[in-house]
C-alpha cells in the first residue's frame, strides 16, 4: 500500500492509502488529490479547515494546499488519484473562479449510501486506477489529462447550483473568502492586517469584523498567525533545511526571531518540533 502519495513524483497516479505514514505533521500538496474513503475514519486539516473523513466521503485537495493528518483509525483506507498542478490549471481554472472557490471552501462531501453520486464516484475512482495501469500506452499523457478534465466537468455540472449560491453570499462573506485567498498568496512576505485590509479596500477594523463573524471568533491576526505557523511546520519537515534558510524563505528578520515566534504559538522550539518528527 502506498502511504506517501503527496511526496511521490509523477504527472498523474492512482493511490490507495491509510495516511498513517504522514500522520500528525503538515505537508504542502504541490499537486491535486481526489479520494473516496472506503473504510474507517480520519480527522484532517485542509488549509485552515478541519474535516472528518469517513466511509463514502469524497475529498478534493487542490494544489498548493497545506494538509495535516490529525488522526486515523486502524481500518482507515482511501482510494483516489493525484494530478499535477499543470493538469489543474488546464482543467479547473478554465471553469471559472466560482467553481475553484467552491471546491476550495468545501473540500469534502459525504455521499448518501446507495446514491447515484456515490456509484458514479466509485466508477471514476476505478477509471483512475485503470488509466494508471496503462503506462505503456503511447497516448497515456493525453488519456490522463482528458480523464482529469472529464472528472471535473462532471463535478462542475453536479456542483454548479451550490457554487451559484456561494456567489450570492453577502458582500462580507465574499470579502472574507478573498482575504483567505490573499493569505495563501502573500503570507511569506506580508503579516500585517493593514496590508490585507488595503488589498480589500476596507479598514483593518472592518476586516476584523468580517473575520470574527465568518469564523469561530478568530481575528485576522489570528488567522495570519495560524497560516504562518502552518508554513513553518511544512518547511520543518525537510530535516536538512537549516532554520536560518526557513527564516529567509519566510522573510523573518533572522533565525532567532523565527524561533521565538514559533515557540510563542506552539509552546516548543523548531528544533524540538523536528525531534518529534524524527520520533514518528
Amino acid at each position: 500500500m502506498e502511504d506517501v502519495f503527496p511526496l511521490k513524483s509523477g504527472h498523474y497516479y492512482y493511490v490507495e492509502s491509510n495516511f498513517k505514514a504522514i500522520k500528525r505533521f503538515p505537508f504542502q500538496m504541490d499537486r491535486g488529490y481526489i479520494s473516496l474513503c472506503v473504510s474507517g475514519e480520519a480527522t484532517i486539516s485542509i488549509g485552515l479547515a478541519a474535516c472528518i473523513i469517513k466511509k463514502n466521503v469524497e475529498t478534493i485537495i487542490m494544489p498548493d494546499t497545506a494538509v495535516t493528518i490529525v488522526d486515523v483509525s486502524d481500518d482507515f483506507l482511501v482510494k483516489g488519484f493525484v494530478f499535477s498542478k499543470e493538469m489543474y490549471e488546464y482543467t479547473v481554472l478554465r471553469l471559472g473562479i466560482s467553481f475553484s472557490r467552491y471546491i476550495t471552501s468545501v473540500p469534502s462531501y459525504l455521499h448518501p449510501d446507495d446514491s447515484v453520486s456515490l456509484n458514479n464516484t466509485k466508477i471514476y475512482i476505478e477509471m483512475a486506477k485503470q488509466i494508471h495501469n496503462e503506462q505503456d500506452n503511447e497516448y497515456i499523457l493525453l488519456m490522463q489529462r482528458n480523464f482529469v478534465q472529464t472528472f471535473f466537468l462532471y463535478l462542475y455540472d453536479k456542483c454548479k447550483s451550490h457554487f451559484a449560491i456561494l456567489e450570492k453570499n453577502t458582500r462580507q462573506q465574499r470579502q472574507f473568502f478573498t482575504f483567505l485567498s490573499l493569505l495563501d498568496k502573500h503570507i511569506k512576505n506580508e503579516r500585517n492586517v493593514k496590508f490585507y485590509a488595503d488589498k480589500l479596500c476596507i479598514t483593518s477594523s472592518y476586516l476584523r469584523k468580517i473575520s470574527l463573524h465568518a469564523t469561530q471568533n478568530e481575528s485576522p491576526k489570528k488567522l495570519i498567525d495560524k497560516k504562518l505557523i502552518l508554513e513553518i511546520k511544512v518547511l520543518l519537515q525537510n530535516i536538512d533545511m537549516p532554520i536560518q534558510e526557513i527564516a529567509d524563505n519566510l522573510n523573518f528578520p533572522d533565525q532567532s526571531y523565527l524561533c521565538r515566534y514559533f515557540k510563542l504559538h506552539t509552546g516548543m522550539s523548531p528544533s524540538m518540533y523536528r525531534k518529534q518528527i524524527k520520533l514518528v
